[in-house]
């Protein structure tokens, strides 16, 4: 996957609701023109910090490739301080401030309401808790509760490094501390470490999942991070052993596809077929994999426009209102 420009603004565009074993609805629109491929520049243009270590690593790599890896992972690992955003004056009526303590960090959560059953809203890479904000009011409107968190190092969290297991145990300490949750809503890197959380403990399930242009896994998040930081083959291959070696597990297991096969929940997965950072067909073998879950595919939105879109949101809606206890 070669990921060459900025976020996707939202464009007009629509859905088609397919299930996940087979093909799409008869009469449905034909398919679009794929989007155009986003310029080089905005998020794949290097921030002054990591051009700095990217040039270094060239000049270091034939004298101590291991000191490079080291570096290159701890900016892997640390999202980008440009794309942390203060986004309080977006938050609907009602919000309650929630103050996690995770590992030695302070984490920033919102609680709307007190009575009713309990949402969650996960929200994605070098994104906050502002980016699920068009899901508040209407899951209010029908009764829920609704909770979020901002990750380790992201939105108004603590800044701090952070990688896919690590916000997945953060979210663990959140449905600890703040569930049980009836459901649970993840955008992309944050749909994933949901999914993988919820795989590994059981206990811990909703009745419904929602996963909305997941990430594949931690393998594609190398991927994206190897193009942006301008990685060769050769220490792109360091790098992954650094981070096995740091995880303490293969990369293959923090996966949504295998996270996603384990889950014995409803599940819904909505992706975009013209997201240009997360193929349309990762959020399909997702689906594929998850029995008993549901693929709505949808045109023109791309990754975060998706997030906006009100069909989108009446979807969400919708498989929130078929309750039935399934845990």
């Amino acid at each position: 996957m070669r990921w060459r420009g900025p976020w996707p603004t939202m464009r007009p565009g629509g859905m088609e609701g397919t299930m996940a074993n087979t093909v799409a609805k008869p009469g449905a629109a034909r398919a679009a023109p794929a989007e155009k491929a986003p310029d080089k520049g905005g998020m794949a243009r290097l921030s002054p910090a990591l051009r700095a270590v990217a040039l270094a690593s060239r000049a270091l790599d034939t004298l101590a490739p291991e000191v490079t890896a080291r570096l290159m992972l701890r900016h892997f690992h640390r999202p980008r301080s440009r794309y942390r955003y203060d986004y309080r004056r977006l938050l609907p009526p009602g919000a309650e401030r929630l103050r996690l303590r995770y590992r030695d960090l302070d984490l920033t959560g919102w609680r709307w309401g007190r009575q009713g059953p309990a949402a969650l809203l996960v929200h994605g890479w070098e994104d906050h808790s502002g980016s699920m904000l068009p899901l508040v009011a209407p899951l209010r409107h029908r009764g829920y509760q609704v909770f979020a968190l901002d990750a380790p190092g992201h939105g108004l969290s603590a800044n701090a490094a952070t990688h896919l297991l690590d916000c997945s145990r953060a979210l663990e300490l959140m449905v600890r501390t703040h569930g049980p949750f009836e459901s649970i809503v993840g955008h992309s890197f944050g749909a994933t470490a949901a999914a993988i959380l919820l795989s590994r403990v059981p206990t811990l399930c909703p009745q419904r999942m929602t996963m909305v242009s997941p990430m594949r896994d931690i393998e594609q998040h190398l991927e994206v991070f190897a193009d942006i930081a301008l990685l060769s083959p050769a220490r792109t291959a360091r790098l992954r052993r650094l981070l096995i070696s740091t995880l303490g597990e293969p990369l293959s297991s923090l996966s949504a596809t295998a996270a996603a096969g384990r889950l014995r929940i409803p599940g819904l997965v909505i992706h975009d077929r013209h997201d240009p950072v997360i193929p349309h067909s990762v959020g399909a073998t997702v689906a594929r994999n998850w029995a008993g879950a549901r693929l709505v595919s949808t045109r023109h939105l791309g990754h975060r426009g998706v997030l906006k879109s009100p069909q989108v949101v009446t979807e969400i809606l919708g498989f929130h209102d078929r309750r039935k206890p399934t845990c």
